[in-house]
């Protein structure tokens, strides 16, 4: 199992998310309902720092609006120095998730640059992608792309609860295409627990959820027939209300792996929900 593929389960298995931009949209929705939340979390495979990730949602109104950060450290950039930033925005009401737009910025060893972008016009999806690539060798059919989330919207779809049932939060599937990969997150619920963080951010009740990676297209055959032995994924959330009625988030707290690597974690450090620090709460 490759470090990588280790490192990108755990990232999608803990759902976490500045406000609007100023201007179009967000302007002309001030007097709607509007709800911010803030998650940050730090990554560990075997107890050592692998980096850390912070996202930041916006909903106001139908509109929502996601920035994340993912930045490596410590032996992890031997093998896989990354800076992650990216960029989703789209609606989201009961019954309806669409996104809109997404831009994602990759840094990698030796300078290494990509940009991504997926425009989302009418069912269709327009890939942008700086320097460009083919998608010829391991190909995504238009079928496949069909009804999917970029990454960070498909965090926003499980993280707002769009896509659940209220009372089972954790069933939910989300179909990911990346701009090269086709790949779906499926969420099922395992049980309840009664859980207290280490460094205090939560204690009380939360659900236990398992969490499948699943690779459908735009990977090597030799990829592929790993998703068989690919690790299982247990996270926990919990629930928490917003300022908008009948809108709650579903919080990853923590999202741990079992790896040749030893147990790869991402565990919640801040989290903070219309301006109130939940640490401890």
């Amino acid at each position: 199992m490759q470090m990588r593929s280790v490192l990108l389960a755990a990232f999608l298995a803990m759902p976490p998310l500045p406000a609007l931009a100023a201007g179009g949209e967000a302007a002309d929705q001030t007097a709607a309902p509007a709800s911010h939340l803030t998650l940050a979390m730090a990554l560990y495979a075997g107890g050592i720092t692998l980096g850390k990730v912070d996202m930041d949602a916006t909903i106001i109104g139908d509109k929502y609006h996601a920035v994340s950060n993912l930045q490596t450290a410590g032996i992890v950039n031997a093998l896989w120095q990354s800076t992650i930033q990216a960029t989703a925005s789209g609606q989201l009401s009961p019954g309806h998730f669409q996104p809109a737009l997404y831009d994602s910025f990759y840094t990698g060893r030796s300078g290494h640059k990509q940009e991504v972008s997926l425009t989302y016009d009418a069912g269709n999806i327009r890939l942008y992608a700086d320097p460009p690539y083919s998608l010829e060798k391991y190909p995504v059919s238009e079928a496949q792309k069909k009804g999917t989330f970029d990454p960070l919207s498909a965090i926003v779809y499980v993280i707002s609860g769009a896509g659940a049932d209220p009372k089972n939060p954790c069933g939910v599937t989300a179909p990911v295409f990346d701009g090269k990969r086709r790949y779906a997150i499926e969420l099922k619920r395992e049980k309840d627990v009664s859980v207290s963080m280490d460094n205090g951010l939560y204690k009380g009740p939360a659900i236990q959820c398992t969490a499948r990676y699943d690779q459908i297209a735009g990977f090597s055959q030799h990829v592929l027939s790993e998703n068989a032995s690919f690790p299982v994924v247990h996270a926990w959330f919990e629930k928490f209300p917003s300022s908008i009625t009948g809108r709650d988030y579903v919080v990853p707290l923590r999202a741990w792996a079992d790896t040749e690597y030893g147990t790869v974690a991402a565990v919640a450090t801040a989290l903070k929900i219309d301006g109130v620090d939940k640490a401890g709460k």
